[in-house]
């Protein structure tokens, strides 16, 4: 393609040409939001957002719960050719400001609950509501492929401290070859995410594969429970259903799953799917399961089962134009069936910042090592087997041990504390905690429960430890540092 890559002009352009604008976008409650309403609304926001200051190259930080409001946020801050970088409304205070610190947004635009938690220009969907039209949207800004336009929060692989990885205004289009074949959808489609689209796989699931295709999809501003999911699905005729294996676990203890029926495809990622797990979704769902796998550094889907390609156990095969393979400690590749540390390679590639003063797309290319642990079989079947790094995946979400410890050995009787996760009966992941107390007569029971009040008063909800085990000693590698695959291992047993 020639010309302007704006996604957003671009995703308008393509509504109008197929004739998609009066089709419904978006369902949200009992209002529908058609292709039309989705675009002059983001027309609105870039209006707004012009008239605030913003400019090509800007950031904006977006903290708003899933909505209509944070459509039009992304579309219209894309317009601008400025940056949106998503983030959780959920967390804790320290950490939004610490993402701002790191964004550095010229606005941001926040839900009511936490717009007083941010130091810099604050605005809400309301003020920008009761400003619409009143300044008409400028030309949508010329960017290309390569122009950075969506920010996402990791955690970061090594210090905890959260990195911004930067997606591009072509990145999307590329998704779309991949993942986006896979879900084949039609206008007729209607999707509904577990996942939030603060998190890459909740972006694609309910902004870039539905506006791609003229499909739809359901807006929540909270994350639904199983029950309210599948009356979202019966009630709104969902066909393409997305969540973690912890979510779909929940999901099946529900007495009536003749909602399930009506879908075509139900899509799990996010967390190792236990094979238990796997088996009872196979009996509900069949061949419209597809277990996946993605990072928030590719972007998206990066490897896929399908329904006409899908192997039991597995996340499936890389999806071109991605790659994949497995190396070593070392960093040599191993063979077919051997397990080895899992790297992608493939242009959309953002490793993330992890200061202000970094650039937002490194345009580095190569291996990018996703931290699992795998083996790939002859036909290229990926098994994923754990986490190599210390990073731990609770609800579909990254959690840093190092992060919680440093909460737990504030306490003043906490020698040491070490972290991981581990697998309930039903596939679902938590976080344990292992304390080594000071002085063999530490009232266990006290400490357990000072630890727990401190952690839900300093850290975000899915960051508490679901439960906190007392032990004589961690286990350590053979230079002295803290095992954490031992300690995984010891959980598990």
């Amino acid at each position: 393609m020639t010309g302007n890559y704006n996604l957003a002009e671009r995703l308008a352009r393509t509504a109008r040409d197929r004739g998609w604008l009066d089709r419904p976008a978006y369902l949200v409650d009992s209002v529908v939001h058609r292709y039309a309403d989705v675009f002059a609304g983001a027309d609105r926001v870039a209006g707004f957002l012009s008239a605030s200051g913003v400019r090509r190259g800007d950031r904006v930080l977006a903290s708003l719960p899933d909505g209509i409001d944070l459509i039009w946020t992304i579309l219209g801050t894309l317009r601008l050719g400025a940056i949106v970088a998503l983030v959780n409304a959920d967390l804790h205070p320290d950490e939004l400001r610490q993402t701002a610190e790191l964004a550095r947004p010229k606005l941001i635009v926040a839900d009511p609950r936490v717009a007083g938690v941010f130091d810099g220009a604050t605005v809400t969907p309301a003020l920008i509501r009761a400003e619409h039209g009143r300044v008409p949207a400028p030309a949508a800004a010329e960017c290309g492929p390569d122009t950075p336009g969506i920010a996402l929060l990791t955690s970061g692989t090594t210090t905890g401290r959260p990195r911004l990885c930067f997606h591009t205004h072509g990145d999307p289009y590329v998704f779309d070859s991949a993942f986006g074949r896979v879900l084949d959808l039609k206008p007729g489609d209607v999707s509904l995410s577990v996942s939030r689209m603060y998190f890459s796989y909740g972006l694609g699931n309910t902004l870039f594969y539905p506006l791609l295709s003229g499909s739809a999809a359901v807006l929540a501003a909270e994350r639904p429970a199983p029950v309210a999911a599948l009356a979202a699905i019966r009630d709104l005729g969902v066909t393409v259903f997305y969540a973690q294996p912890s979510f779909y676990a929940r999901l099946l203890a529900e007495p009536d799953l003749s909602p399930l029926e009506g879908l075509r495809l139900a899509v799990t990622a996010g967390e190792v799917l236990a094979p238990a797990l796997e088996a009872d979704l196979r009996k509900a769902l069949g061949g419209r399961l597809l277990n996946v796998l993605g990072t928030t550094e590719v972007g998206q889907v990066f490897a896929a089962n399908s329904p006409a390609d899908a192997r039991e156990g597995t996340v499936g095969r890389s999806l071109p134009p991605f790659l994949v393979r497995l190396v070593d400690d070392g960093g040599e590749p191993v063979p077919a069936g051997v397990e080895g540390n899992l790297q992608v390679a493939g242009p959309t590639i953002a490793p993330g910042i992890g200061s202000a003063s970094e650039a937002p797309r490194h345009g580095e290319s190569g291996w990018w090592p996703t931290g699992d642990t795998a083996t790939v079989d002859d036909d290229g079947y990926i098994q994923i087997h754990g986490r190599a790094d210390d990073i731990e995946i609770v609800g579909g979400q990254n959690v840093h041990p190092a992060e919680i410890e440093d909460v737990l050995v504030q306490h003043p009787l906490v020698l040491e504390a070490a972290v991981c996760s581990t697998r309930a009966e039903d596939g679902t992941s938590r976080l344990l905690a292992h304390i080594i107390a000071k002085g063999d007569e530490a009232d266990h029971a006290t400490i357990r429960s000072e630890l727990a009040d401190s952690a839900k008063e300093r850290l975000t909800w899915y960051k508490v430890p679901a439960e906190i085990v007392f032990v004589s000693e961690l286990p350590r590698t053979s230079t002295g540092k803290l095992s954490r695959r031992e300690l995984r291992t010891r959980a598990a047993r």
